[in-house]
């Protein structure tokens, strides 16, 4: 849902908090949302965002439209209530799900590349920067591409079968391909790269029976490979990540407007903000009246304002001071501290995507953004909902075999 389309995110999203508050047993499982480490955090920021825009230095208006942009953190308590008594087996079902969507979504941006087709709303045949693009722009897309080679590594790792296993092996490495040649997303490049070197770590520990070859040299050949992909993905003529040293050089000297040297003139104007408000910051939505100030009457890189500095720890830090910030880490902490109770397969998706959000945040407002925000709370909410549930379910049944244990047989 949320990798195909926007729309239909925000209808079932609003469908499914609706029907969610019609329901009797939301309501008497409301008090419980206080138990959950992860949807708790999600409230607190969000309170505080509400908070901020009581003191903002920006039009209330504009605030509060602004506001509307992080409302999908509310939907991480929703789907924990939602799911805490659902079956175990939405865990896998989720799992599943998600690989075969990512997995459609890349074959389709793949075809889309050679020019086999031209699907999707984002896939524009006539610009060579659009050709992979599906549904998503190349951030959205690579990030969720970047997700999908590594799901598929780590069911590559699980499977028993060894024709299974090579089938997603090749998916993997469409995926791993996608990223780096096709879509050229930098930040999802980055992302890949980081998730080629867990891949190969672990693929060194692997039981040696289940390889033809000595796990370390398979480890080794598999960066070794990524290296060449890397080198043409860098050599492609719209290769971007090679582009990143002369966009900074640019910026430096002649202040030209290009992505890598905006991205540093935003954070530098950023870090001056919350030095000069450094614990509550200038309110929800402030960022961007504050930045029209700092830029009247400039030109060039320093010129161009901005509601938003492609950082969501920045952005959080300008809106809300140390306190955003704070609030925001923490709601990272406390889906990783909860998601290391999930089962092996929902941990390590989980894990993935939020270090893969984490890291993307230090480059673009994820958090902000509808794609990867809406990713992050409705796989939180659902799994750690389904992990609640469990791990219930399981003291439950502990309980219930240790007093028919300690049972005595009655007499006839």
């Amino acid at each position: 849902m949320v990798p195909l389309s926007t729309a239909v995110t925000n209808i079932a999203c609003a469908l499914f908090v609706l029907v969610l508050l019609s329901a009797p047993e939301f309501w008497r499982n409301l008090p419980s949302v206080l138990r959950h480490r992860s949807a708790l955090s999600a409230l607190l920021l969000f309170g505080a965002l509400v908070v901020g825009v009581g003191y903002t230095v920006a039009p209330h208006q504009e605030a509060w439209s602004w506001l509307g942009k992080y409302l999908k953190l509310l939907i991480l308590p929703f789907a924990v209530i939602a799911f805490e008594d659902a079956d175990a087996n939405w865990q896998a079902i989720v799992c599943r799900s998600l690989f075969a969507t990512l997995a459609v979504v890349a074959v389709l941006s793949t075809t889309n590349y050679i020019g086999l087709t031209a699907l999707g709303p984002a896939h524009n045949p006539l610009e060579p920067d659009t050709r992979a693009w599906v549904f998503k722009n190349r951030i959205s897309g690579g990030m969720l591409s970047a997700l999908l080679f590594y799901q598929a590594a780590d069911f590559a790792f699980a499977a028993r079968s060894p024709r299974w296993r090579l089938f997603l092996a090749a998916v993997a490495a469409l995926a791993f391909v996608n990223v780096l040649v096709m879509l050229q997303g930098r930040t999802a490049q980055i992302v890949a790269l980081i998730f080629l070197l867990v891949v190969a770590v672990r693929l060194s520990f692997v039981n040696r029976s289940q390889l033809r070859l000595h796990p370390v040299l398979c480890g080794a050949a598999l960066v070794a490979v990524a290296g060449v992909t890397l080198i043409v993905a860098c050599s492609v003529p719209s290769g971007r990540l090679l582009q990143v040293a002369s966009e900074v050089r640019e910026y430096r000297q002649t202040d030209a407007v290009t992505s890598s040297g905006l991205r540093l003139e935003w954070y530098r104007k950023s870090l001056e903000l919350i030095k000069q408000r450094p614990v509550f910051g200038y309110g929800t939505a402030g960022l961007g009246t504050e930045f029209t100030k700092l830029t009247a009457g400039k030109t060039g890189a320093e010129g161009l304002p901005t509601h938003n500095p492609h950082n969501e720890y920045l952005l959080l830090g300008v809106q809300l001071g140390g306190l955003g910030i704070a609030l925001f880490v923490n709601l990272l902490v406390q889906i990783a501290r909860d998601a290391a109770s999930l089962e092996r397969r929902s941990r390590h998706l989980l894990l993935a995507w939020l270090a893969a959000f984490a890291i993307g945040c230090l480059a673009n407002s994820m958090l902000l953004d509808f794609t990867e925000g809406h990713m992050l709370v409705l796989l939180s909410g659902i799994l750690l909902g389904c992990g609640y549930r469990s791990r219930a379910a399981t003291k439950d049944e502990r309980l219930t075999s240790s007093q028919g244990g300690n049972a005595t047989p009655r007499a006839v």
